[in-house]
């Protein structure tokens, strides 16, 4: 694995804890009933509706039906993750069948395939979270790094050409255009 793509996996997942830790502090409060999430009115939890994919994960993690236990069990699956050993998966897969369209879990669990060279199930989840949230491009460069390890080049030049198309100036971008740039010195 090069370093850029280590680099990437360590600061998603410090983005993903820091969330979490947020989202776990805030879901400790005092819970009212969330309104419509087509709304854009505030939670009872204090949580503004345009944010649907970070109040998933609230309300997953702090679902009143889970007991103080297995918060903290969800909360070590989702912070403790040691790439490659497959720890997890099951309970994450678990978490997705209570909401199986909340895209910050797939996006997890695809990670985690990924990490655990599981390349089929991370291409399948990866396109499963960019069926229900299209702009996401950290997805679409892990589906063209997964397509890319399945051999599938072409595939994988048009998720890099999409992350290029949604954020051009990012670091990700300027990654996936390294990528395409060596597919096409390669002649592949």
């Amino acid at each position: 694995m090069d370093s850029t793509l280590l680099i990437i996996i360590v600061a998603i997942v410090i983005v993903i804890v820091i969330i979490i830790a947020v989202l776990f502090a805030v879901g400790f409060g005092e819970k009212k009933p969330l309104t419509n999430e087509h709304d854009n009115k505030t939670s009872g939890d204090g949580l503004q509706k345009d944010n649907l994919g970070s109040e998933r994960v609230m309300k997953v993690l702090s679902d009143e039906n889970l007991n103080k236990e297995m918060k903290e069990k969800n909360d070590e699956i989702l912070t403790k993750y040691t790439s490659g050993s497959g720890e997890g998966i099951p309970e994450v897969e678990k978490l997705l069948e209570g909401d199986p369209n909340n895209v910050d879990l797939l996006d997890w669990l695809a990670f985690m395939y990924y990490s655990n060279n599981n390349i089929d199930k991370a291409i399948e989840t990866y396109k499963r979270a960019l069926s229900i949230k299209s702009d996401n491009e950290n997805q679409h460069y892990y589906l063209a790094n997964s397509y890319y390890k399945k051999g599938m080049m072409n595939d994988a030049r048009k998720e890099w050409s999409e992350v290029i198309r949604l954020n051009p100036n990012s670091k990700i971008a300027k990654n996936a255009q390294e990528r395409i740039n060596y597919l096409n010195s390669q002649g592949k």
